[in-house]
């Protein structure tokens, strides 16, 4: 790993704000490249954006199912923080609606590397249940599955320069969600490099 990447890693907590202020989600995933390139690997390799308000989350349901479409953009993600800001964009690639989906919120950080391209952080994780008493989703407990499924589903993509696995200077490699779900991890963070 190069000395850059090194600095880039050192500068991300290893894990996201949830609520009330508790430990949320791993982060697990590093992007290096423009918006552009980003938004168009993720679309082309079958990931649909969903907004990151309820508001507008539940507006886009009903489009949805009025149009007698599966719910892809519904329910939306709960906000978590990185450097105390909320997530910039929420992935997901949905099994069975509402119930059970891949998923992933990335973060642009305030930074770029020395060849002006943006950073992104990502926290992924995958959805297998709901639990209806507080309306939020039972992850896997082995988060490297989803990270692992993400390199594939982008492995053939043309907006992808290199995928490669780095190790996370300081790891959390077990413990429980703001939640309390528990997880667990080889502390590895996926870099994709971008076109």
């Amino acid at each position: 790993m190069n000395l850059e990447l090194r600095t880039i890693l050192s500068s991300i907590p290893p894990r996201t704000t949830g609520r009330r202020g508790r430990p949320g989600d791993i982060v697990n995933l590093l992007f290096i490249g423009p918006e552009k390139s980003l938004r168009q690997a993720l679309c082309e390799s079958g990931w649909t954006e969903i907004p990151r308000t309820m508001s507008r989350s539940a507006w886009c349901g009903l489009k949805e199912l009025f149009s007698r479409k599966t719910l892809t953009r519904f329910p939306p993600m709960n906000t978590y923080r990185l450097l105390g800001k909320k997530q910039d964009m929420n992935f997901v690639q949905v099994i069975r609606p509402v119930l059970e989906r891949h998923h992933f919120r990335l973060w642009k950080l305030p930074h770029q590397t020395s060849q002006g391209e943006d950073i992104w952080c990502g926290s992924a994780n995958y959805d297998l249940t709901l639990r209806i008493w507080d309306f939020s989703h039972h992850p896997h407990p082995n988060i490297d599955k989803e990270r692992d499924y993400i390199r594939e589903t982008l492995s053939l993509c043309p907006w992808v320069h290199r995928l490669s696995y780095l190790d996370f200077p300081r790891p959390a490699l077990t413990g429980k969600n703001d939640k309390g779900y528990a997880y667990f991890t080889d502390g590895k963070i996926l870099w994709v490099e971008l076109k």
